[in-house]
Order: C-alpha cells, then sequence, then structure tokens
C-alpha cells in the first residue's frame, strides 16, 4: 500500500522539516516489514497555487478519483494512537492501494474536498500549524508502525 501526506504549503529548511525527515526515515525502515511501500510527501506550493480553489483542484488532480483519502481537520473525528493503527491496518489488509492523507494551509481546504465518502480526521481541537501538523502526522504513521510490529516505541 502506498501512503501519501498531501500537504498544503511549504516545508523548506525548517525544525519541522527536520521531524517529518527523522520520522519518514525511521518508518521507511520498517514499511518493507509491513507490506506497506516507503511514506510519500507532495506539497501544493501555496505561493504558486493562492487560493483555497486552486489547491483543491491541485488536489483532486493528484489524488485522481481516488476515495481512500483522509482529510486532516480540526472538526473531524479524534482518535487514539491505537485506533489510528487499526484504522491503517484495516485499510491495508482490504487491498488498498493508495492512502492520502490530506493537510491544508493556513485558511484550510476547499470544501469541493469534503465529500460524502471521504473519512475526515482530527489531530485535536486546537489548531496546528500546517507544517506542525505534518511533523505530528508523520509521527503517528511511524508510530503505527511501530504498534503493528511490536516495536517498544508506543508505550500506553
Amino acid at each position: 500500500m502506498n501512503i501519501t501526506i498531501i500537504a498544503v504549503g511549504r516545508i523548506g529548511n525548517s525544525f519541522e522539516a527536520e521531524l517529518v525527515n527523522r520520522y519518514c526515515n525511521r518508518f521507511n525502515k520498517l514499511n518493507k516489514l509491513l507490506g506497506l511501500n516507503p511514506l510519500q510527501i507532495i506539497e501544493v506550493d501555496d505561493k504558486k497555487f493562492k487560493t483555497k480553489t486552486l489547491q483543491g483542484k491541485k488536489i483532486s488532480e493528484i489524488i485522481k478519483k481516488n476515495l481512500n483519502l483522509v482529510i486532516w481537520d480540526s472538526n473531524g473525528k479524534m482518535m487514539s494512537s491505537e485506533d489510528f493503527t487499526k484504522f491503517l491496518t484495516i485499510q491495508r489488509d482490504t487491498g488498498v492501494k493508495n492512502l492520502f492523507f490530506v493537510i491544508g494551509g493556513a485558511f484550510g481546504l476547499c470544501s469541493s474536498l469534503y465529500k460524502k465518502d471521504i473519512k475526515i480526521f482530527s489531530l485535536g481541537k486546537m489548531i496546528w500549524p500546517h507544517l506542525l501538523a505534518r511533523a505530528m502526522l508523520t509521527e503517528q504513521i511511524y508510530r503505527s508502525a511501530s504498534i503493528m510490529l511490536g516495536n517498544p516505541y508506543h508505550k500506553s
């Protein structure tokens, strides 16, 4: 299964980029043991695609008609790390080929992306900068891989 994070905004050479790279690298050392491909991150440049509508169109081009999409939104479903791991495991075990996670920019996401069959998850009720949200999501993906393998990283 391919897991792709689509994030509005550029991360550049920031502290957050170091965290994202650290957790991606950790995940990518475990992914083959789980039947997963390396984690991919696609940035939608908010300088080039300046409005939520243009960003939404670009995201739609990337995902095509794939319904295996999760939008991260403060109004979405909150879950534990164990619940998120169960979600990823079910996606993998039911034959999902491509799973997309979408993180909006400073002004959120275009409403056209919020369709009936789309899952909406939350990192909490607080609003997080998209760079931190990206770091938090990559950490949770790595944590889930660790949980699946019984790795001692996760302590519950």
